[in-house]
């Protein structure tokens, strides 16, 4: 059994962070990644506009001020997806991060002051610290509403790839926030477009929170509102969804396609097989400050999964804690 001081699961923004601190700090860590360098978010769809600036008079987008993404041929100000993916491809090689790719983690248990963690190649590793860095796109979130489960119009927005299988077509996207603004904004004028929401649309430029829709789609979602290319439906309370009927409290509506736009709720199964971590209601562990479990000593979360406060949602949020976290690790090392 391999031994490592740490052990980084995920190699996306925040393990790949992670890594680089540890490897500052002198400490012997490991990242594990399921696939290659940020794996999840070559699921996004490529050309998928990215929510923070990477540009030098406001970088938002970048994971560490020592290798700037505006370094690359990105696009300014906002780059996408795919341009984010090819930034932690280079990262990792600039740093030299140890990493293990394609080795998909099973299972973790802890005995006397040690995660052992379990593979699927049969191969184990064993250290006194953990950092799950997995992210939250491997748990798309659909409402739990009658008829949702197992229907074939019903997708999730993160599966949204283009506007051609839609075309013509009468669309349902539920949803107030940027993943559902980006998606009927493209759809709009190509297909007939409803838009459902349980409160009403919050915006950047108003609220100040990032994660309310932002400026690169405001002006035009306002005007394709108003002139109804978007079927705009505030205050909308689905009860079920019959084959392809929608039931609202109110109305009804058919649709060819059903797309939720409803964000996120972790799935980290390799914990609950084995450390089996209590979670809020939105399935988030309970975590301290320094990104801690409140439960289990010595297992840390970084990234999104650290929701000790809003702004860990977003990319550049989330970044500023890693380094107290990492700081936590060392002393304790130390003692």
């Amino acid at each position: 059994m391999e031994s490592r001081e740490l052990i980084i699961i995920g190699a996306g923004p925040a393990g790949l962070r992670a890594g680089e601190e540890a490897k500052r700090l002198d400490i012997d860590y490991m990242i594990i990644e399921k696939g290659e360098v940020g794996a999840a978010w070559r699921t996004v769809r490529p050309d998928s506009k990215m929510l923070s600036p990477c540009h030098p008079q406001r970088d938002w987008t970048s994971i560490s001020s020592s290798f700037p993404i505006w370094r690359l041929p990105v696009e300014r100000p906002y780059c996408n997806s795919l341009e984010f993916v090819t930034y932690l491809e280079e990262y990792a090689a600039r740093f030299n991060l140890n990493i293990v790719k394609n080795t998909i983690v099973i299972k973790i248990e802890k005995n006397e002051g040690q995660f052992i963690v379990q593979t699927g190649s049969g191969k184990k590793f064993s250290s006194p610290f953990l950092i799950t860095a997995s992210g939250i796109f491997d748990g798309k979130y659909f409402p739990n509403i009658l008829g949702v489960k197992n229907n074939p119009i019903v997708m999730h927005s993160h599966n949204y790839m283009s506007h051609l299988p839609f075309v013509n077509k009468r669309i349902l996207i539920i949803g107030a926030g940027n993943s559902a603004a980006e998606v009927a904004l493209e759809l709009a004028g190509k297909s007939i477009l409803f838009l459902a929401t349980q409160s009403e649309l919050k915006y950047f430029l108003k609220t100040r929170k990032l994660y309310h829709i932002r400026g690169i789609y405001e002006s035009f979602l306002k005007e394709f509102i108003e002139m109804e290319f978007i079927r705009y439906m505030p205050g909308s309370k689905i009860k079920g969804i019959e084959k392809n009927r929608v039931i609202f409290t109110d109305s009804e509506l058919e649709v060819h396609k059903v797309i939720f736009a409803t964000g996120y709720r972790p799935e980290m199964k390799f914990l609950d097989w084995g450390l089996k971590i209590r979670k809020d209601r939105k399935h988030y562990p309970e975590t301290t400050e320094t990104g801690e479990s409140r439960q289990i000593e010595n297992l840390f979360f970084a990234g999104p999964l650290a929701l000790n406060v809003t702004s860990s949602v977003v990319l550049h949020g989330f970044l500023k804690y890693i380094p107290i976290t990492m700081n936590t690790i060392l002393q304790r090392l130390k003692q």
